[in-house]
């Protein structure tokens, strides 16, 4: 049916510097750039002094120096020209960091960061949304309606698919859809590999497509809430405001499609995983629920399911959706964190009885 991942964020002496990487001016002698950075890394633990490294990079991924903060959180960049940087901290435990600084000016810019604890989530990114139809291409039948070249290229592409070679599928159905625009499957499959490829406008434009060629089927009206659950993952850090409008496409498409298929399970699952995102929680509850009655073997509702629990603190619940996790699924990839995760809320429950 569908592969589907589940969707549920001090002072001191002493710092280790590493070397700047040599720009190209100073590759040709001009004068070494006197710009800094520098500041505090806050680990908001009691009598926390392990040392981590911090990351100084442009155009947000391209490195320009690293050093080791002290036991108390001190760091700093020296040397730097003018320009827009990125400081990235990674603390197992906490949230990443990715925070940016403009120098414009002279002398050390002075930036302190708070570490915020991770959230305890084990809701993954979605990776592959297929929809809640089976879709099986009919050459026989195509042949009917299209030329030879439209079905050989559309019976390669498929073939390419589900062996999941999508970069030589991906030409082939653009092909197809040049010269056979009202083909449903070669837009629907085209909109699954663009999905793949974080290319979310056009996975929109070819999910839509395909809806208005088959305007009773609700597998493209899934794959769009699929496709915007995902772009709202991948958009967090533009704002609740930017999340919150792609969650309510979200809602729209998916309410659209349990409208044409109430039973259709994955769908339900993903309203579930949606309004899990826009914190309304037995909402969220409700949906992943019906999935589960729906579809039993759903199991990454249940990982879901456990995540609006931790919000509701509904400690029980949580255990007991690990622990279904756990039983249906024993060698689960997952399994560490499940059961990481499950030790941690039995801890917390147990102390809220002392």
């Amino acid at each position: 049916m569908r592969n589907l991942m589940s969707l549920i964020s001090v002072c001191a002496l002493a710092v280790a510097f590493a070397s700047p990487v040599p720009t190209q001016a100073q590759n040709r002698g001009t004068v070494t750039p006197t710009l800094g950075i520098s500041g505090r890394i806050v680990v908001p633990i009691a009598d926390f002094q392990d040392t981590f490294e911090v990351l100084l990079v442009q155009n947000l991924e391209q490195p320009v120096q690293s050093t080791i903060v002290d036991n108390q959180g001190r760091y700093r960049f020296a040397g730097l020209g003018r320009g827009t940087y990125y400081i990235i901290v990674k603390v197992e435990g906490f949230q990443e960091v990715r925070q940016r600084v403009d120098l414009f000016g002279s002398g050390d810019t002075v930036i302190n960061i708070i570490l915020d604890f991770q959230e305890q989530r084990v809701i993954k990114p979605p990776t592959d949304f297929s929809g809640e139809e089976s879709e099986v291409v009919d050459a026989a039948d195509l042949s009917k309606n299209y030329p030879p070249h439209v079905v050989d290229a559309l019976k390669t592409a498929d073939k390419e698919f589900h062996a999941g070679n999508y970069a030589k599928a991906l030409p082939l159905l653009e092909e197809v859809v040049r010269d056979a625009p009202d083909l449903y499957q070669a837009q629907r499959a085209l909109g699954m590999i663009y999905q793949k490829q974080a290319r979310f406008r056009d996975a929109e434009s070819a999910y839509k497509t395909a809806a208005d060629l088959r305007p009773n089927s609700a597998a493209p009206l899934i794959n769009l809430g699929s496709l915007y659950v995902e772009e709202a993952e991948a958009s967090a850090n533009q704002g609740n405001a930017v999340v919150r409008g792609i969650l309510n496409e979200a809602l729209g498409s998916l309410y659209g499609a349990v409208k044409l298929k109430p039973d259709a399970a994955f769908a339900h699952y993903l309203l579930g995983v949606t309004y899990y995102r826009s914190a309304f929680y037995e909402d969220a509850e409700d949906h992943l629920k019906r999935s589960l009655s729906l579809a039993p073997e759903l199991l990454d509702a249940r990982l879901a399911l456990a995540n609006v629990y931790v919000k509701m603190q509904e400690w029980s619940n949580v255990i007991a959706q690990l622990d279904a996790y756990l039983a249906a699924n024993p060698k689960s990839r997952l399994r560490e964190q499940v059961e990481a995760m499950r030790a941690r809320v039995v801890e917390r429950s147990q102390a809220r009885l002392r």
